[in-house]
């Protein structure tokens, strides 16, 4: 690995754990401005196997202890003036969570601090605002993780609303465990349940719209809307509009193409997708199911997939 920063410079190191990725991002301050100098993401699924129960199991334990043994090697490497954490909604929610950061706070020497999903809604919304030029109108980001989905609603640097909602993927998957392939009776089922936990969303949005008039963008952010650009340019060889360095345009009949791609696909043919991560083949299903749901049924004709996201939010906080 090449080393990009030598010990003199002033370092920030951002480690997300989230309910299945964890994710390092290291940054330098160079004129009074972060730059990125290198990303990893492990698929941890911290959440696995316990995340409806509140519980982080002994394998999943295990799993993120080793995950940051890494990471830590590479914040030493680095040389890194100070380490930024954050645990979010399966760390949060565990029973044993405490126990997993003490653990974390001995063995590493930094503390995780356990944020609201109304901070981790504020702190994406933040990141995703710095990867392209936001549109003088309100927009929605949605951000969708294995144990949360944040909706924001802001207009450029003003966050008009927010909230973090538990129907990730991660519990999702393990709440209605969907056939291979999913069937139409288990889709009507799965989105009827969104529809009633996304009723917060839904009254929000409609007071934006009174007031703002126009809301009509969903922005994604990074993880399952990665995934989407990654299947439309890699498997159905399709090509998205270039915004900005960190952000892409999926015209409707490209998203529907994914969509249905995805939703009428076996376990195995996922498998065989090149621009699917073996981590993600049992969840992009249910990704697919809350992305199309909250396009189609709140009126959002424009979709964009950005980069950016929690982490990048951390990274500019300070």
């Amino acid at each position: 690995m090449q080393i990009l920063v030598s010990n003199t410079s002033q370092t920030k190191a951002i480690i997300d754990l989230g309910t299945n990725t964890f994710h390092l991002l290291i940054g330098v301050l160079q004129q009074e401005k972060w730059e990125v100098v290198y990303q990893q993401q492990i698929p941890v699924m911290i959440g696995a196997g316990g995340i409806n129960e509140g519980f982080i199991t002994p394998a999943a334990f295990e799993r993120g202890i080793k995950a940051l043994e890494e990471f830590y090697a590479i914040i030493q490497k680095f040389g890194v003036s100070w380490v930024v954490a954050t645990g979010t909604s399966a760390i949060r929610n565990a029973k044993n969570g405490a126990v997993f950061l003490a653990e974390v706070k001995n063995k590493f020497g930094f503390e995780v601090q356990q944020i609201s999903g109304d901070k981790e809604a504020a702190l994406i919304y933040a990141g995703v605002s710095k990867s392209f030029n936001f549109p003088n109108e309100a927009v929605v980001v949605m951000d969708i993780g294995g144990g949360s989905v944040e909706l924001i609603i802001g207009r450029q640097n003003e966050l008009i609303w927010k909230q973090s909602f538990e129907i990730g993927v991660a519990r999702l998957l393990e709440k209605f465990a969907p056939s291979n392939p999913i069937t139409a009776s288990e889709i009507d089922e799965i989105e009827a349940y969104i529809t009633r936990e996304l009723l917060p969303f839904e009254k929000a949005l409609l007071e934006v719209r009174d007031q703002h008039k126009k809301c009509e963008i969903l922005i994604g952010s990074a993880g399952s809307f990665e995934t989407l650009i990654d299947v439309l340019e890699v498997d159905l060889k399709r090509k998205s509009q270039i915004i900005s360095g960190a952000a892409k345009e999926v015209n409707r009949g490209d998203a529907e193409l994914f969509y249905q791609f995805i939703l009428q696909s076996t376990q195995q043919e996922r498998e065989n997708m090149v621009g699917l991560l073996p981590f993600r083949v049992n969840m992009i299903v249910l990704a697919v199911l809350l992305m199309r749901h909250v396009a189609k049924n709140y009126g959002l004709t424009k979709l964009i997939a950005s980069n950016y996201a929690l982490k990048e939010g951390l990274l500019w906080e300070n």
